[in-house]
């Protein structure tokens, strides 16, 4: 039941990170501060297609 994300910066809009996630118990697009390598700092990352 867990399908694969990925997440994109909000910032620079590269995708960085790939995760899981239940779709069946987090129907809403989920948003993590995470580090990005290419802004030198911690950013919002938003899943993404």
């Amino acid at each position: 039941m867990r399908d694969v994300i990925t997440l994109a910066c909000s910032e620079c809009k590269r995708r960085n990170y790939a995760t899981t996630k239940n779709r069946r118990n987090t129907t809403e697009k989920l948003e993590l501060k995470k580090y990005c390598k290419w802004d030198n700092k911690y950013t919002m990352h938003k899943e993404t297609k």
